[in-house]
């Protein structure tokens, strides 16, 4: 790998609205990083939780597919039960 700053690095151009980089200039000087260090932590962010998302909804359709399911019925009666003195256990899928 090369010594060069700029290896495994490639530059990137996009616009933006002005007020979203001058929120982003704002957080980078509350943090001392600069814009760049920013949109890579933004970006690198948004990537992750948008990945963790889509294995939620696989794993939703996975259940749906297999029949784990819980009807709207037994959780509308296990959320209406929460604030009672004793309320009714979680729902299990097949009620």
């Amino acid at each position: 790998m090369s010594d060069k700053p700029s290896a495994g690095k490639q530059v990137v151009s996009v616009q933006m609205p002005t007020d979203l980089v001058d929120a982003m200039d704002r957080y980078g000087e509350s943090i001392e990083r600069p814009r760049s260090w920013v949109m890579r932590e933004a970006v690198a962010s948004y990537l992750a939780y948008e990945a963790e998302k889509d294995r939620a909804t696989r794993r939703a359709l996975a259940d749906v597919d297999a029949g784990r399911l819980v009807s709207a019925e037994a959780v509308k009666a296990w959320a209406d039960g929460l604030d009672k003195e004793t309320p009714l256990p979680l729902p299990k899928p097949g009620q």
